[in-house]
């Protein structure tokens, strides 16, 4: 008699297994179709800026760590579990009461399933962690030297940059692995029998003991291991609270407490294995609970006593090693050569208020214009209509006016996505770009207002003198349309569609239309690269409209900085890109700045690139002109790289401008082509590279202890300055102080640069320390210089009325502090008129940059 169907299992039909697969099917391309579209579209997007490498050497480094890592965890799971079964009790008691004997048929009947899949589980988690680490990987196989050494062990920076990051990733694999390995043989012991817990004492197979004190053993030896590469990285140590690096307790006690470590745990692991020889657990146990009290002991109680009893009382123990820090941070923040000058501590008020020959060059490039502030009368003077914007600040160069170097403002003319209309073929088709650049000299004004007219400036005076697509009257813009740019790239899902079929409907102004005629854009001519973009951006319109055709191109990732990131993933992007002329193209350019920076650097002081760099205020919503650098901790950094991205065509180039940077050098064996060298910079852009201010603003954060020399003084902290805090009439008013650009000559009368400036104050006091500034080109271009300005005492100190409102834009010389005094006063109106001082003789004379003696009203 046979069994009825009905006790079987039900079968399908043939239908619903077609709607089972579909469905599956459908999920699949749910899951994971986004992700090849973006595969898909991201390869046409570098093909497009000719950098496909890029992209290719990432995802194939990304894909061939992400098996490596997976397969050896996956194995490392599957060995645990198939020894354990290897060597499973032949015969084993059947108690009723044991609820793992059930379990133990389940497995025992899908093997396979059982050892497989927790495996190939394990090994994906363990591929997608191990994925993350391609650039530390990349690195090692790529390292260069830096040739110097550390101050403790001898050894080069590179072993401590490329070397030791990778040995310390692969231990941490090989830890979890065989952590891995130790529970998955415990668990399929004790399901095939090698472990029972029955009964009151429970057993334990001569093979489970074996494997697992093999295992543990194996465990103890990697740990040992890892103590000794433990000495190198206490170069990095933050135990102390007043510096990074090795202190005192670390080279005494933590130290030597490695070692002895190191020495355990090869003790302990020894025993391991001697107990598998005597088959006697109890020599395993007695190493365990020896290494656990070693580690509490000898790893954490003794450096802690020594810290608190012996270095605590008297840290003149730490002076050795902050001299280490001092001259580590110098170097690996670029301060080795910087320059300390004083300035003469018998200059008098008197003398300060007197001009010479020499003080004309400065005098000339007082700004009268603050870049921070006059973005709105730009636009209004200009009358802009409401779906083009300026940037908050404005961009400051140097441009040749009148035979001599010159500051200007420049204010590009871009596209406001968040303006343009809401119906898609014309947000998408017609409004495509911004159009123009709008310049100004910044001490220069129309006419000087006069005290009664001071109020009424858009009628008297006061205004800047613009020049539009040029600079100074000349226009030297041929190609004014800006594809690329701070604003139009602010919304990263506006994209435009350019080249379409018949006339040209792209706007460029009233009545005015033109057709796109660059080579930037990916060509979405064919059906498939426009599906794809239609599924990217979820728009069926792309496939749709008519209007779309053969010599289309879409035109996305608009914004300089994401540009260069992601042609060079291994930079660090300066929050603020620049506009510059190309005199030989007459083409508007971006420049941005790149960094190479290392998360450590031996004894170098841990800087966060957000806290250091926070001088700038949040941009408003919708707009990134202002926008931070990430919150994350470098050590080590270098402006190594400048790049250039046309704001027509959107094309990339990078040029190395630090020939020794060993960082830069091995990135450049990963990604080789991707950037050039500094020879191959166009004249007429390399004239326009200026020094960077994030940079700057994290060596000036530094500056505020680092400027000692003497490692006692840094341990008492007797002479540490703060930076100045914003003028409360400016956007950034409750930041620090925006360090400015401007051209101006030494305080000795040399020769005229364009620089960089700041000014610190001693802490908590209100008066100026030091000014610090850095000039983009000459004999002492890119190097610090610190000028220490005498202190006074209470009964001459002169502070301003409110220590949260320092002048930002003092020049360069001790002698402009007329000046200084007189622009702080004008900032309402937007710009500055030509000064404060109402006396009607010096005021016009300063406007027009020739030098005179102020008089007694003054």
């Amino acid at each position: 008699m046979t069994t009825p169907r009905a006790a079987g299992m039900p079968s399908l039909s043939r239908r619903a297994k077609i709607l089972i697969a579909s469905a599956v099917v459908l999920l699949a391309l749910l899951l994971i179709g986004p992700r090849v579209v973006d595969v898909y579209t991201a390869f046409l997007w570098y093909g497009s800026l000719g950098h496909a490498g890029v992209l290719r050497t990432v995802l194939l480094s990304r894909i061939g760590l992400f098996a490596v890592t997976g397969v050896i965890l996956g194995l490392f799971t599957f060995a645990g579990m198939w020894l354990a079964h290897r060597v499973r009790p032949a015969f084993l008691p059947s108690p009723t009461d044991d609820p793992v004997v059930r379990y133990r048929a389940v497995v025992t009947s899908k093997l396979k399933t059982f050892a497989i899949v927790p495996a190939l589980l394990i090994g994906l988690i363990g591929g997608i962690f191990g994925q993350a680490a391609w650039q530390q990987v990349l690195l090692f196989f790529n390292r260069e030297s830096f040739g110097t050494t550390d101050a403790e062990f001898g050894k080069d920076i590179g072993f401590y940059a490329f070397t030791l990051p990778f040995i310390e990733f692969v231990l941490g694999f090989v830890f979890a692995g065989l952590i891995l390995m130790f529970l998955a043989n415990l668990v399929a012991h004790y399901v095939f029998g090698g472990i029972r817990l029955a009964g009151r004492d429970g057993s334990l197979s001569r093979g489970a003991r074996i494997q697992l004190a093999a295992i543990a053993g194996v465990f103890l030896v990697t740990k040992a291991v890892a103590y000794w590469f433990d000495r190198y990285a206490l170069v990095y140590s933050n135990r102390s609270s007043m510096f990074t690096g090795a202190n005192y307790t670390d080279i005494h006690a933590m130290l030597p407490a490695k070692a002895i470590l190191t020495g355990i745990a090869i003790i302990c692991a020894a025993a391991f294995f001697f107990g598998i020889v005597l088959r006697d657990l109890r020599v395993p146990a007695i190493a365990t609970v020896l290494m656990l009290f070693s580690s509490l002991v000898v790893g954490v109680g003794w450096p802690a006593a020594v810290q608190t009893f012996s270095v605590g009382p008297n840290t003149e123990r730490e002076l050795p090693y902050i001299s280490r820090n001092l001259a580590a941070t110098k170097e690996a923040y670029g301060l080795t050569d910087a320059k300390y000058e004083k300035a003469d501590s018998k200059v008098t008020d008197e003398a300060l208020q007197t001009l010479t020959a020499k003080d004309s060059p400065s005098l000339q490039n007082v700004r009268l214009l603050d870049p921070n502030v006059v973005s709105k009368a730009f636009s209004m003077l200009n009358q802009l209509r409401e779906y083009y914007l300026l940037p908050d600040q404005l961009s400051v160069d140097r441009y040749d006016v009148g035979g001599r170097s010159t500051n200007v403002l420049l204010a590009p003319v871009e596209l406001n996505p968040d303006k343009t209309p809401t119906d898609w073929a014309a947000r998408h088709l017609q409004y495509t770009h911004g159009n123009g650049l709008i310049t100004a000299p910044a001490g220069q004004v129309d006419q000087v207002v006069s005290e009664g007219s001071r109020d009424a400036v858009n009628t008297a005076g006061g205004q800047p003198v613009f020049t539009r697509d040029g600079v100074a009257g000349q226009q030297t813009v041929k190609q004014p349309r800006i594809y690329f740019g701070e604003i139009i790239g602010s919304d990263p899902s506006f994209y435009s569609i350019v080249g379409s079929k018949g006339e040209a409907r792209e706007y460029d102004g009233e009545g005015l239309t033109s057709k796109y005629e660059g080579e930037g854009g990916v060509d979405i001519g064919s059906w498939l690269p426009r599906l794809a973009y239609a599924i990217k951006f979820t728009e069926r319109n792309i496939l749709l409209n008519p209007n779309i055709g053969d010599e289309s191109k879409i035109i996305y990732q608009r914004d300089p900085r994401d540009r260069v990131k992601q042609v060079a993933p291994f930079l660090t992007v300066d929050t603020k890109t620049y506009p510059v002329i190309d005199s030989k193209s007459g083409r508007i350019v971006w420049i941005v700045d790149g960094y190479t920076t290392l998360p450590k650097y031996p004894y170098s002081q841990q800087t966060s690139l957000s806290d250091a760099t926070g001088s700038r205020q949040q941009a408003v919503p919708g707009q990134q002109t202002q926008r931070r650098q990430p919150d994350e901790k470098v050590g080590y950094i270098r402006n190594s790289v400048k790049a250039t991205v046309d704001a027509y065509d959107g094309t990339v180039k990078l040029y190395q401008v630090d020939e020794e940077d060993p960082v830069l050098n091995a990135w450049k064996k990963i990604f080789p082509g991707v950037v050039e060298g500094g020879d191959k910079v166009p004249a007429e852009i390399a004239q326009h590279f200026r020094y960077p201010q994030d940079l700057f603003e994290v060596q000036r954060f530094l500056l505020q202890k680092y400027h000692v020399t003497e490692p006692n003084t840094f341990r008492q902290e007797s002479d540490v300055w703060q930076v100045a805090g914003a003028p409360k009439d400016t956007p950034d008013k409750d930041g620090l102080q925006v360090p400015y650009y401007s051209v101006g000559a030494t305080p000795n009368g040399g020769p005229t640069h364009f620089q960089l400036s700041t000014i610190l104050q001693p802490r908590n006091q209100p008066y100026v320390a030091a000014q610090v500034s850095v000039a983009s080109a000459g004999e002492d271009a890119g190097r610090i210089v610190v000028r220490d300005m005498p202190r006074r005492t209470a009964g001459r100190a002169r502070p301003p009325t409110s220590s949260r409102r320092p002048s930002r834009t003092a020049p360069t010389t001790p002698t402009s502090r007329r000046s200084t005094r007189s622009s702080a006063t004008s900032r309402r109106s937007g710009w500055r008129t030509a000064a404060s001082c109402t006396c009607g003789r010096c005021t016009p004379r300063a406007a027009s940059g020739t030098p005179r003696r102020s008089s007694s009203r003054c």
